[in-house]
């Protein structure tokens, strides 16, 4: 589970470490937050993936990913690679179907 909880002084606190088999990074292990939904703001803020499964049913639970690990995204909206499957030059299914232009820089 990348969200960790803990019970001190019978009240539960929280942490975040990615979900990247391959990384141990936590979010701010210097300090445990009371609050969970604080707890995902401020790692949103400092630049970790968090997509929820609500938000993507493939998914089995929400995912929390560093900066180092972020998930590839869309290069013309927002959606994120969970499944590479039918994804061509960075462009997810859903903007290959509608035709959108891949804007280059």
């Amino acid at each position: 589970m990348a969200r960790i909880k803990e019970t001190f002084d019978s009240r539960a606190w929280f942490m975040l470490e990615c979900d990247d088999p391959n990384c141990e990074q936590r979010f701010d292990d210097s300090q445990w937050y009371a609050y969970e939904n604080d707890l995902l703001a401020d790692a949103k803020d400092e630049g970790w993936q968090i997509p929820y499964k609500d938000e993507h049913p493939e998914l089995e639970r929400d995912m929390h990913y560093c900066p180092e690990h972020r998930l590839p995204e869309c290069t013309t909206c927002t959606n994120i690679m969970i499944d590479p499957t039918g994804w061509k030059d960075g462009q997810c299914p859903e903007c290959i179907k509608e035709e959108i232009p891949i804007e280059r820089s």
